[in-house]
């Protein structure tokens, strides 16, 4: 079933994504921006959390969470503990409303219009993944390259 692949990508990409936060070697090259590279691992990784927070939790889950987009990529210094908080955080929303899904939840149209018309709830968690692992591709060569 579709949830337990979702479940596992998942569970496998925030625990990467708190690896790698956890591996810069201090706080403030989380947040470092080298030239021509617009957004730091801390922005990415605040992104990604509200990112998943809202379509997964607010939406899917009706968590109650609001969304400030603009504020993820323009915090500074929000400091390392914080982000790692925030990581397990949306791990286990993200984890708990997958897990409650249905294989008709998932062949549903999702409840809020992203893309395009009729997408199901299943096609959009997995653009969700795949969003993800992008931006963590993103993150372990930021950390490697502001070394």
């Amino acid at each position: 079933m579709l949830t337990g692949i979702l479940i596992n990508l998942f569970e496998r990409d925030l625990s990467k994504l708190e690896q790698e936060i956890a591996a810069y070697e201090s706080a403030e090259a989380v947040w470092r921006v080298a030239p021509g590279i617009t957004n730091s691992a801390g922005n990415l990784c605040l992104h990604l959390c509200g990112n998943l927070q809202h379509f997964v939790g607010a939406i899917l889950g009706k968590s109650g969470y609001v969304r400030n987009r603009e504020l993820e990529f323009s915090a500074r210094n929000v400091p390392t503990e914080d982000l790692l908080v925030l990581v397990g955080s949306t791990r286990r929303t993200v984890l708990t409303v997958i897990a409650g899904l249905t294989a008709e939840d998932l062949d549903a149209v999702y409840p809020e219009k992203v893309f395009f018309d009729g997408m199901t709830t299943g096609h959009f968690l997995v653009h969700l993944s795949t969003h993800l692992n992008y931006h963590l591709g993103q993150i372990n060569y930021h950390r490697r390259l502001t070394r």
